[in-house]
Order: structure tokens, then sequence, then C-alpha cells
């Protein structure tokens, strides 16, 4: 036991370690920023399920992709719209579609729960949540190996930086 807890704090200092904890933190700042604008929306100001998810996403898209290109994976280069921005939006509106029928067919079926309206908003706002939370593998896969991947030049190879 004690040796699994070496090996994980000596991964979480080395590069793929930190990476994968910024990501996770990222993903936290993000969802926190997406739930809190979902629950106000439907939980609060009773828009629908759809407007409130499609809203939420978006809002919560903003602080990741910039916590992602430059905390979590460390770019520094300039912006590209096409290798970064579209496929980064892509991604966002695939997260949007998937919550968004999540959480409307919660929000359809939410009498399951009774009449609460609390509890209608909890099973609504946890679709939402768990959508996000089955797709949160899958993304780090495709920004780390894909989108925010560093290039290797000859120099980097031979020892020199990686071409950021």
């Amino acid at each position: 036991m004690i040796d699994k807890i070496r090996s994980l704090i000596l991964w979480s200092k080395s590069s793929e370690g930190k990476k994968a904890i910024r990501y996770s933190l990222t993903s936290v700042i993000s969802a926190v920023v997406s739930q809190v604008a979902f629950f106000l929306l439907y939980g609060v100001l009773a828009v629908s399920s759809k407007t409130s998810s499609i809203a939420a996403t978006l809002l919560g898209a903003i602080p990741s992709y910039i916590l992602n290109r430059y905390w979590a994976f460390g770019k520094k280069a300039k912006n590209s719209f096409w290798r970064e921005i579209f496929p980064y939006f892509v991604m966002a509106v695939i997260g949007l579609v998937f919550s968004t029928w999540s959480s409307d067919f919660a929000d359809s079926h939410k009498t399951i729960v009774g009449t609460s309206h609390l509890a209608q908003v909890i099973l609504v706002d946890g679709a939402y949540f768990g959508s996000f939370a089955i797709l949160w593998v899958a993304k780090y896969i495709f920004l780390k190996r894909i989108l925010f991947s560093i290039a290797e030049t000859p120099a980097a190879v031979a020892g020199g930086e990686p071409n950021k």
C-alpha cells in the first residue's frame, strides 16, 4: 500500500502527472461554472432545460479552453483557429448536444422523483452533470494526444526543447 502511495506521489510530480492534475482541476472549475449557471437558469429562473443546458455549457467552455490550453497543457504559441479553436468548439458542441439531450430527457421524466421542485431540479441537474462526467476521459485523451499535443522537432528528440 505504501509503495502504491509513493508511486502515486512520484507520478503526480512528473510532467504527465502534473498535466493530468491540472486538467482535472480545470474540469472542476469549468464544471462549477456550468453547474452554477445551469442551476440558476433552470432551478431559479425557470428557464427550459434545453436553453439552460446550452447556456451553461457555453459559459463553462470559455474557462475550460483557456485553462486547458495555457495551464493544463502549457501551450504558449499563438492560437490556431483551425487546429485548436474550431476542433475545441466541435468537442464543446458534442458535449452540448449530449448534455442537452440528457437534461431534456431527465426533465421529461422528472415526475419519477415526485412533485418536489428541489428533487426535480436535482434530477435534471444531475443528468446534465452526469453527461459531462461520461465524456471527461475521452476529452482528456483528445486534448492530450491531438489538440494540444506538442509536436517534437529533431532538436526536441535530441534533448532540446519541444516545439510549442
